[in-house]
């Protein structure tokens, strides 16, 4: 697995952040304002995984 270390602009939304990475800017990844503290430490401690948030986003919806 390779890590992109692009840059990435984070935009706060009334209830959400929004994040657009400069090399997809069509892709845009929301993130919950009440989440934004543990996905930030999720990233640093490299846990973020894709896959478990899709998962959690379905399991939310449901």
């Amino acid at each position: 697995m390779t890590h992109d270390a692009g840059r990435v602009a984070a935009k706060r939304i009334n209830d959400h952040v929004e994040l657009v990475h400069a090399n997809n800017p069509d892709l845009v990844l929301e993130v919950p304002r009440l989440d934004w503290e543990a996905f930030t430490m999720a990233v640093k401690s490299g846990a973020f995984d894709l896959a478990t948030l899709e998962r959690q986003a379905e399991e939310n919806a449901a």
